[in-house]
């Protein structure tokens, strides 16, 4: 008896195993057709024993069409509503969960489906969302209808995305990825409120972030010197060590339900594109982001102060021109007054 099954579980994301379509037991050879509503993505010949894909790992309005001697015996169509959706977080970095994250909440409501999702911060939202089943990463789930991986990459891969990272908004790769219509949207996070570590009006500084490329080559202890004029203490608060003066340290391996505390009471966080401007920007503190590479669209547009001094637009993705000290104090003077 032949039999055939469909699936549209992904498990390998890099080569776009599924939707797939396995034949076995019999001998007839099927062609199938993988559309996106009325466009062909792609068709192959399937013998007993054999699985075709369709080739690519992100959400797409699936039509399958399966034909027997020129004659169609089975159409499938893609509909995630009232079915088990799992989505998995494929970036590490504290800034693509917190970027990413609100569009498996978006998936979830627009497609009324039942979101399992794992990330690498499931801390900071399964409190926020009882609705959906946070797991761990790596986790294997059996028994759910479809399967997809959020991430990027500047060497885009055409079967694990259908879009790229560094040219357009951060939160677009999980939109574009999940077929969603992108708007900034700004994800909910515990916050223990009434936690404070630090006594005073301060401001938290971080001289760090996850690529050389975005790093500011300016001077920060002028910055520092600057706010302690101003009677605002300083709080490092990078994972790296610093060599700045006069600050309050909390540099190092220190719990991040500690970081969110120091950013919700902290009067504004200044550093450059990182995963602690994204959390700062995700509990409500005002972000003053020094940046020379990242394009001004790349991160969030709402609660940002930008300083980007660039007297020429990026050519062929180099760097903007960085600036100056002298600048960045200038600008910060304005923002106290």
């Amino acid at each position: 008896m032949q039999n055939i099954k469909i699936s549209y579980v992904t498990t390998l994301p890099l080569i776009g195993n599924a939707p797939s379509v396995t034949v076995t037991g019999g001998v007839d050879t099927y062609m199938v057709n993988f559309l996106d509503g009325d466009k062909l993505v792609s068709q192959q010949w399937v013998k007993p024993g054999e699985t075709v894909y369709a080739g690519h790992q992100w959400y797409t309005n699936w039509i399958i069409e399966i034909y027997k001697n020129g004659v169609l015996k089975h159409i499938d169509t893609f509909n995630p509503r009232d079915k088990v959706i799992f989505i998995k977080m494929d970036g590490y970095a504290l800034g693509d969960n917190l970027a990413w994250f609100p569009y498996f909440v978006q998936f979830k409501k627009i497609h009324n489906c039942q979101l399992i999702c794992s990330t690498f911060f499931n801390q900071l939202f399964k409190d926020e969302y009882p609705d959906i089943l946070f797991v761990e990463p790596n986790t294997i789930i059996h028994n759910i209808y479809a399967q997809y991986y959020v991430g990027g990459g500047k060497n885009e891969n055409p079967h694990y995305t259908n879009t790229s990272t560094f040219d357009r908004p951060l939160q677009k790769v999980a939109a574009d990825l999940l077929g969603l219509k992108y708007e900034e949207i700004k994800p909910k996070i515990t916050i223990n409120k009434e936690k404070k570590n630090i006594i005073g009006d301060y401001v938290c500084l971080s001289e760090w972030c996850s690529g050389k490329d975005k790093m500011w080559n300016g001077d920060w202890q002028q910055v520092v010197n600057f706010y302690l004029s101003k009677g605002l203490n300083v709080v490092v608060i990078s994972k790296e060590p610093t060599q700045l003066k006069g600050v309050i340290n909390k540099t190092g391996d220190i719990p991040l339900e500690d970081r969110i505390s120091d950013l919700y009471h902290s009067k504004y966080f200044i550093g450059i594109s990182s995963g602690l401007a994204w959390l700062a920007w995700s509990v409500g503190t005002h972000v003053v982001m020094i940046s020379d590479y990242t394009p001004v669209f790349h991160e969030f547009q709402s609660g940002i102060t930008r300083l980007n001094f660039a007297k020429k637009e990026r050519i062929d993705n180099q760097p903007f021109p960085h600036i100056s000290t002298e600048d960045v104090i200038k600008q910060l003077n304005l923002l106290i007054y």
